[in-house]
């Protein structure tokens, strides 16, 4: 003989839970993808071409510091000067280290000046070897100038951050034995996108 089977309260709180945690997705293989990304967390730089040309430091950027060098052609060189402008609702102009004195740095010149100014969106540079101090001797390889924008926060993904050089505000410091003290120079800048 066998014996009726009783529903309880209590099985019935227990087939209750279980049917809510199958219908839930709990225990389940379903799609576990995170929402899309919608705030950059991430300064995606494409280098240019040019003579003088900005291209990306991959030592010392981080996702949202991106530390840009002034590479330029072989020669003989006593300073740098040119005036940048970058969106400052996306990105700021910043130190390249932590600490520095300037917005600019160079470890190319000995005995320098070295002097900057951002007023809105541009930021104006100049790095120069004092009085009779020898050019320096460069490679296309070599650091003129390096400078650097963070990534402001809540800033949507894929949003282009305009850069760019003014036209007609870089020069180079010919060495002192050049007849011509100064050279107009134009500065190629890349693409940045937040991401």
């Amino acid at each position: 003989m066998t014996r009726p089977f009783r529903i309880t309260q209590s099985t019935l709180s227990a087939l209750g839970l279980a049917t809510l945690l199958a219908c839930s997705g709990g225990g389940g293989g379903g799609d576990n993808k995170p929402p899309p990304k919608t705030i950059a967390d991430t300064l995606v730089y494409t280098n240019p071409t040019g003579i003088y040309a900005l291209v990306k430091n991959t030592t010392k950027s981080t996702a949202t510091h991106l530390v840009l060098d002034l590479v330029g052609p072989a020669g003989s060189v006593s300073g740098v000067g040119f005036y940048l402008t970058a969106d400052q609702t996306k990105v700021t102009w910043t130190t390249v280290d932590s600490g520095d004195p300037e917005k600019v740095k160079s470890s190319t010149f000995a005995s320098t000046i070295v002097k900057t100014k951002v007023s809105g969106d541009t930021l104006q540079a100049g790095i120069y070897q004092k009085g009779t101090t020898p050019a320096a001797t460069t490679t296309t390889a070599t650091v003129l100038a390096s400078v650097a924008l963070d990534l402001k926060s809540n800033i949507p993904v894929n949003s282009t951050v305009s850069l760019s050089a003014v036209s007609g505000k870089a020069l180079i410091l010919n060495p002192p034995a050049n007849s011509t003290v100064t050279t107009g120079i134009t500065v190629a800048t890349g693409s940045v996108v937040a991401n």
